[in-house]
């Protein structure tokens, strides 16, 4: 018997076992019985809404924009003015459409699209709607659905066909992704014989990516089966409507929902077939004493409609910022000395006053990526180095103080994030091909001071330590103590050639390279054939640091090598040129 008191008991202690920083808001999906404009029915649904106090509701059975609109303006905006807004609303052909309403203090909307799973006339496609949560910035999808209803033939193959598109999408969606799936499914039970779409959702297969979770693991066969009573949501009306004895109501989750993760997770104990204590079974909800919500309640939920709406409470971050000073100054996201699982790395450097103890704290990346950090500590003004692998004489030289796990650096596109352990944003770097990186070169950040968010703020390490990559992990980019001080550069004590960025480019690109001592220099492109097609330099350069933007507009798409070279010393690099 799951009562309210009981729920709020559980809630209350949940939420405060969250972590410092984080926040607990409640999903609610909601069949709303061919909602159109009924004015007798909207007290009732104010009653609930009330009652659950939720932050997103998905609906079922919303006849077309205008009961859509009605649902917005004479149920959510007298129960809270001002506080929802709706999702762009897709009306179907079906008569019957599903709409996502939420409070905009909380989520912003993103965009809304279809999952094209309609078979026939009267079913419907899925809604997808991509949502942020306002404080975290964290993205995630919901999916709303209704799939075709009735156990009699051929409904159950519809449904599985509905079923298979749907699962089909999910599984193409990045591995790890944050998604729910809410709504009326209409399945009668966890038969593969009798309800093959119910295996389809929920089942292992070659790929899991889309794999569906029940949050509270009640599966089996809940149609008229009082061994369910606890979980079903049809119907809370008796005499034709039957009474409470199937399950077709669900909130789904993705795995990463499901498990332990920064972004988004559903909370144990909160998911609730709204008003059902369990006791009745073949029975409207309000039929005698309902030990889990008061009278008034119980009789809104019988009068609203045929469903039960069902719940349940996800924490996001907070996005409060952490109060320790941690700055992550350089990246090593693609390595060319040795693989990339041996060859990462990222920096970060303390620009507190007091040595923090990192133990505890998460390194998260896009989608799955994350590890737990078991014990470092960093000093005031120390620079460390994380890495994939701690052994120099493998990793492409470089010394890691560090190794971490489940985590790697995408060569395209990806995010670091440094969670501490009261679960704030202690820095974060989210990164795209406007960050200068190349294939053995690392990113540093030139001033400790400046926001690395912003690609500008990052420049490309052109000093070879190990077997030859490019970076300068552990220590400041320009070994001066103070770190990142543009105004503090050592002249170089090489002739070095420093891999072009951008690398494929078009049509142009920068070519920085260092002079030890002044000399006469010539810096030339070849084509595949070895022909010199272009000479950039042939002058007397001063030491120092260069750099020569090379326009290709006149050149045909292919492999170049740009060579530097004096009376002593030749290097060369590789170029491609796509257009």
């Amino acid at each position: 018997m799951f009562t309210l008191q009981y729920y709020l008991i559980i809630c209350s202690l949940l939420c405060s076992s969250l972590l410092v920083g984080q926040s607990s808001h409640t999903f609610l999906t909601y069949n709303l019985l061919n909602y159109g404009d009924e004015d007798d029915r909207e007290d009732d649904f104010i009653t609930v809404i009330e009652y659950v106090e939720p932050d997103i509701i998905i609906a079922q059975e919303v006849v077309g924009t205008s009961g859509y609109n009605h649902f917005q303006a004479d149920v959510l905006d007298i129960y809270a003015a001002g506080e929802w807004s709706g999702a762009t609303f897709i009306n179907q052909s079906a008569s019957i459409d599903i709409a996502l309403f939420y409070r905009h203090d909380v989520f912003s909307f993103i965009s809304t699209d279809l999952v094209n799973t309609a078979q026939s006339a009267g079913t419907r496609d899925v809604v997808e709607w991509i949502m942020e949560h306002n404080d975290s910035g964290v993205q995630f999808n919901v999916y709303g659905v209704h799939l075709k209803a009735s156990s009699n033939p051929p409904n159950p193959q519809t449904r599985l066909a509905e079923a298979t598109i749907l699962r089909d999408y999910l599984n193409d969606l990045p591995a790890g992704s944050h998604f729910i799936v809410a709504g009326d499914f209409n399945i009668y039970s966890n038969s593969s014989a009798s309800e093959p779409a119910f295996e389809m959702l929920t089942g292992e297969g070659d790929d899991d990516d889309g794999r569906l979770f029940d949050p509270v693991d009640r599966i089996g066969h809940w149609h008229n089966n009082g061994s369910f009573a606890d979980v079903h949501t049809q119907s809370p009306r008796s005499g034709n409507y039957g009474g409470m004895d199937d399950r077709f109501d669900w909130i789904f989750v993705s795995e990463a929902v499901l498990s332990e993760t920064y972004e988004i997770n559903i909370l144990e104990d909160t998911y609730w077939a709204i008003g059902n204590d369990g006791n009745h079974f073949n029975q409207a909800i309000n039929d005698g004493n309902n030990s889990s919500v008061n009278d008034a309640m119980a009789d809104a939920l019988h009068d609203a409609s045929d469903h039960l709406p069902v719940m349940a409470v996800f924490s996001f971050p907070g996005g409060d910022p952490s109060p320790y000073q941690i700055v992550i100054t350089e990246v090593m996201v693609n390595p060319a000395a040795v693989s990339d699982s041996y060859g990462e790395w990222l920096e970060l450097y303390n620009a507190d006053t007091v040595t923090i103890s990192m133990l505890d704290w998460l390194l998260l990346g896009s989608g799955s990526d994350e590890h737990n950090v078991d014990s470092i500590s960093i000093a005031p003004g120390e620079y460390i180095v994380f890495g994939r692998n701690n052994d120099s004489s493998v990793n492409g030289g470089y010394n890691a103080d560090y190794e971490y796990s489940g985590f790697q650096l995408a060569n395209s596109e990806d995010e670091i994030i440094l969670i501490d352990d009261e679960g704030r944003v202690a820095d974060q770097v989210a990164y795209d091909l406007s960050f200068p990186y190349l294939s053995g070169a690392s990113m540093y950040l030139k001033n400790i001071a400046s926001d690395n968010a912003i690609d500008t703020s990052w420049a490309m390490s052109e000093t070879p330590y190990g077997d030859g990559d490019y970076g300068t992990p552990g220590r400041a980019w320009d070994d001066s103590t103070s770190a990142g001080i543009d105004d503090v550069i050592e002249l170089p004590k090489e002739f070095v050639l420093y891999p072009a960025y951008p690398n494929p480019f078009n049509p142009t690109t920068t070519i920085r390279f260092s002079i030890a001592v002044t000399h006469a220099s010539l810096l030339e492109i070849y084509d595949i054939t070895g022909q010199m097609v272009e000479t950039l330099v042939n002058e007397r350069l001063l030491s120092g640091k260069h750099e020569i933007i090379w326009n290709a507009s006149n050149q045909s798409s292919g492999v170049y090598f740009v060579r530097l070279s004096n009376s002593t010393f030749q290097q060369t690099q590789k170029l491609i040129l796509l257009k």
